[in-house]
C-alpha cells in the first residue's frame, strides 16, 4: 500500500514524525506537508501565489519515506502530491495534530482539510489528533489503533475517519468508540495590543452526551468519527421543498 502523510503543523512537527514511525509498517511512505505552521487554515487552497517546493532529505530516518515540504496549505499538499508529483497513493493519513479536532473544530482544521481533500480526490483518508502538547498516549497506542482500522476493511473513499485521542490526564485509553460529531463552541475574544488585534479565546461547554467525540475525548476513549464532504442537510431539504415549491 502506498501511503501519503500530510499535516497542518508543518513538516518538522513531532506528530508527523510519530505518524511516519507507525505507518512505515503498513506500506510505502510519501510525505508532502506544509513548510511552516498552518494550523486553523481550514480548507483553503493557494491560487494567487506561487507554490515553492522543497525536497527534504534526512527527515524521518528509518521510515524509507520520500519527503517534500510545500510553501502552501494542507489541501494544496494533497493536490500537489497527486497531480504534480503524480505519486501512487492508496491512502492519505493527516496528523498527528497537536490539539484535538472535534465538533466544530473540523471546520477550521487544516488537519481535516488535508484528509477531506483526499476524499474529494477519490482517496480514503484518516485524520489523527491528540491533546495540546500531549503525545505520550498517542505514542503508546497509535500503532494499535491504526492496525485495527486498517485490518477492519472500513476505509472509504467517501468518508474521512476522524480519530481523536483522549485528553491529557489519561495514561491509557479505555478503548475505541465510534462517535458522532459533538458540540465545541469557541468563546471568541479579540485583544488590542499596540494598535493591532489578536484573536484569543477558549472553548466553552457544549451539549455533548455519551456517543459524541467531545464526550469520548473527555472520558478517556479514542473516538472514530466518519466525516463526509457532502454537507447537504437532507431532512431540512424536505422542509424547503414543502415551503418553497417554486424551488423544485
Amino acid at each position: 500500500m502506498n501511503i501519503l502523510l500530510v499535516n497542518d503543523d508543518g513538516v518538522e512537527a513531532r506528530g508527523l514524525a510519530l505518524l511516519a514511525r507507525v505507518m512505515r509498517e503498513h506500506g510505502e511512505l510519501y510525505v508532502v506537508a506544509p513548510h511552516s505552521q498552518q494550523s486553523a487554515i481550514g480548507h483553503g487552497i493557494t491560487i494567487h501565489d506561487p507554490i515553492r517546493v522543497h525536497e527534504r532529505e534526512g527527515l524521518f530516518p528509518g521510515s524509507g519515506a520520500r519527503v517534500w515540504s510545500l510553501e502552501a496549505k494542507p489541501a494544496d499538499c494533497v493536490k500537489f502530491a497527486l497531480f504534480a508529483l503524480d505519486l501512487p497513493v492508496d491512502l492519505v493519513v493527516s496528523g498527528v495534530n497537536d490539539g484535538p479536532n472535534m465538533g466544530t473544530d473540523i471546520v477550521y482544521s487544516g488537519t481535516l482539510a488535508g484528509a477531506s481533500e483526499a476524499v474529494i480526490c477519490g482517496k480514503p483518508a484518516i485524520a489523527v489528533s491528540t491533546d495540546f502538547g500531549y503525545f505520550d498516549l498517542a505514542e503508546r497506542e497509535l500503532a494499535g489503533v491504526m492496525s485495527t482500522i486498517l485490518a477492519s476493511g472500513i476505509l472509504s473513499k467517501d468518508n474521512v475517519l476522524n480519530v481523536n485521542f483522549p485528553r491529557r490526564g489519561f495514561e491509557a485509553s479505555l478503548g475505541m468508540k465510534v462517535c458522532d460529531m459533538g458540540d465545541r463552541p469557541f468563546l471568541h475574544e479579540f485583544v488590542e495590543i499596540d494598535g493591532v488585534y489578536w484573536a484569543k479565546g477558549t472553548w466553552g461547554e457544549g451539549n455533548n452526551p455519551p456517543g459524541t467525540d467531545v464526550w469520548a475525548y473527555k472520558n478517556g476513549y479514542v473516538s472514530v468519527t466518519p466525516i463526509q464532504v457532502n454537507r447537504t442537510n437532507y431532512e431540512y431539504m424536505k422542509v424547503l421543498r414543502e415551503r418553497l415549491p417554486a424551488a423544485e
